[in-house]
């Protein structure tokens, strides 16, 4: 937990004008992020009127993580970050702006495209949560990673509902134009921020082979108690949250008949709760000690998801879904702080990009499972194992006393 003294002796984050241009670059590229995820696959299904291959356009975008996310780790650590991030900015600018003159020649080039486009965030998200302990206070952390949740959530309300309504008004072409101005938009505030990367960081890899440095995330999070306990956590949450996503569909749509209105007040649900918990860790920042909030909110959590299967009505399952989204967003915020606090800067990318490889690739293989089991068992019963598989391995990373002091 921060004394009071350190927090009061610090700058507000509104005062710091790198966390400023990084807030405000993510809030606009961001939208522009939800306006690609409705347009892309618009996009192929306008064209082919094939649900695989707009189902390809949508999977393209996890399997990145899965084949660069250690090799950006080690990017980020050798190279300057903020100048990471805005060449990908960049880069993702250009690809946008050539989707509608490839989707005229040809729809394979649009996969490229969304390929290309989806490894570049593969880049991009992990040197943003290496960058931000280097622009802000380690006592600022947890509200600055709360703020960006935030935004990002905000995002997500806001941004899908204006895509679907931008898409119905104008042509996909200028809508992927749009999404270019975003990408400039955060590339400009990138390169308006004051940054100068740590000397130690240069000194330090220059004498390190590129595949010494490859190993090196793993082995750092294998050899860190809490850290290893924090990562293996989050890999069991997003087995847990991957199955969620077709377990709540098949419950909106078979278990309690509300077909996809209901599916949508459930996402909505979910997205409204995350954005109340992260503004409830921004206001309770000063008092919230990091590891206890990650193990109360995951158990919470479960709790919440087995509450869900127990829930007859959509309106109660709708507020179950709330709580499970405030909950959430306690605990992932804090989880990423957790590690932010506890890595060195110069390993700090590539123990990400080890984390992103292995929660992603968990996730996109539970999606697919979930999506399996709830053919052929009861989604009820798969709310059940999913909160359990949530709730369980916080309580048994409450007895890591490296996590839990933290």
């Amino acid at each position: 937990m921060v004394e009071s003294a350190d927090i009061a002796a610090t700058p507000t984050l509104w005062a710091n004008r790198n966390f400023v241009l990084l807030w405000t670059g993510q809030f606009v590229s961001q939208i522009g992020d939800r306006l690609a995820m409705v347009a892309f696959p618009w996009l192929v299904y306008s064209q082919t009127g094939s649900t695989l291959s707009t189902g390809i356009v949508l999977a393209i975008y996890t399997l990145p993580y899965l084949l660069f996310g250690m090799f950006a780790g080690v990017a980020i650590d050798r190279f300057n970050k903020r100048r990471v991030m805005l060449m990908a900015e960049l880069a993702r600018m250009v690809l946008v702006l050539l989707v509608p003159l490839a989707a005229a020649w040809s729809l394979w080039s649009v996969f490229v495209l969304s390929f290309a486009m989806a490894s570049l965030t593969v880049l991009f998200d992990p040197a943003k949560l290496s960058l931000l302990p280097d622009i802000v206070p380690r006592e600022r952390l947890l509200r600055a990673n709360s703020l960006l949740a935030s935004a990002e959530t905000l995002t997500e309300v806001l941004g899908y509902a204006s895509a679907g309504l931008l898409l119905a008004a104008v042509s996909t072409a200028t809508a992927f134009r749009l999404d270019g101005l975003t990408f400039f938009v955060s590339a400009l505030t990138l390169a308006l921020m004051s940054y100068t990367p740590p000397v130690r960081a240069a000194a330090e890899q220059a004498a390190r082979s590129f595949g010494h440095e490859l190993r090196e995330g793993f082995v750092y999070i294998r050899h860190h108690a809490g850290l290893l306990a924090n990562t293996l956590l989050a890999v069991a949450i997003a087995l847990g949250l991957g199955a969620s996503y077709p377990a709540t569909f098949f419950f909106a749509v078979q278990v309690l008949d509300g077909g996809t209105r209901a599916f949508g007040i459930f996402e909505a649900a979910l997205a409204l709760g995350y954005l109340s918990g992260s503004l409830v860790v921004v206001w309770l920042a000063q008092r919230l000690r990091v590891g206890r909030a990650i193990v109360v909110g995951f158990v919470l959590m479960g709790a919440g998801m087995v509450a869900v299967a127990a829930a007859g009505r959509i309106w109660v399952a709708a507020v179950i879904f709330g709580f499970v989204g405030i909950a959430n967003a306690v605990a992932l915020i804090s989880m990423d702080t957790y590690v932010q606090q506890v890595v060195p800067e110069h390993i700090r990318g590539r123990v990400w990009g080890s984390r992103f490889t292995l929660t992603q690739g968990t996730y996109a293989i539970s999606v697919l499972a979930g999506g399996a089991l709830a053919g052929v068992v009861d989604v009820r019963a798969l709310f059940v194992a999913i909160g359990v598989l949530v709730a369980v391995p916080a309580l048994i990373a409450f007895f890591v006393p490296a996590l839990r002091g933290a």
